[in-house]
């Protein structure tokens, strides 16, 4: 069975290559570090996958393309701005009141690209979940697709057992209730955040 990942562990995988950083720059303060998969990366999309892609009565459900992804995994990192989404988007106060928007980021700064908020270490997450066999992948009708498999949904169960990740767990309801829309759509309701419109391209969001 894999091992439960926690939010605190970090990943030690080698550097691409094995090119070490320029020297003076730690290995975790490398431009390269940001496009390695950290454990608490890995455990947090686990979990979004299977809060988007978790069978109904009819179909097979899979969360559509990796804009979706990089979308919703900001408003999951950003308290402050799911607060502002949420409220927009039919969430009452009271339904957002566990959520402290005054807590920092979760895992590192993403940043401003082309089509909203991204994170360069997305593809090592998802090829490290695909390649373990936690996450699958379908081709849809524009993109990909991804849901977690039969072990990545029972390592998912694991790990919203533990009581560090109830944050996320009810940010993930709250993301599912409210705002389950299209890549496109969200990233309307994302262009609607100043810090988002107003950053340049490769800037960190705050």
């Amino acid at each position: 069975m894999a091992r439960v990942m926690t939010p605190q562990a970090t990943m030690t995988a080698a550097p691409p290559n094995g090119v070490p950083p320029p020297p003076g720059l730690p290995d975790d303060e490398s431009p390269r570090a940001r496009f390695r998969p950290s454990r608490e990366a890995e455990a947090r999309i686990l979990l979004l996958i299977d809060a988007f892609s978790r069978k109904n009565k009819t179909q097979e459900r899979y969360l559509e393309g990796r804009i979706k992804l990089a979308k919703l995994d900001f408003l999951l990192r950003y308290p402050r701005h799911l607060r502002q989404v949420l409220l927009a988007h039919g969430a009452s106060p009271e339904q957002i009141a566990g959520i402290d928007p005054d807590e920092a980021p979760l895992d590192a700064r993403m940043m401003r690209y082309r089509y909203g908020p991204w994170d360069p270490s997305y593809y090592a997450v998802l090829g490290s979940l695909i390649g373990r066999g936690l996450v699958d992948v379908k081709p849809l009708d524009k993109g990909f697709g991804y849901r977690t498999s039969v072990a990545g949904a029972g390592l998912a169960a694991a790990i919203r057992a533990d009581d560090s990740f109830d944050p996320i767990n009810q940010r993930l309801t709250l993301l599912r209730r409210y705002l389950d829309r299209s890549g496109n759509v969200l990233k309307n309701y994302l262009y609607e955040i100043p810090e988002i419109v107003d950053a340049a391209w490769h800037e960190d969001l705050t």
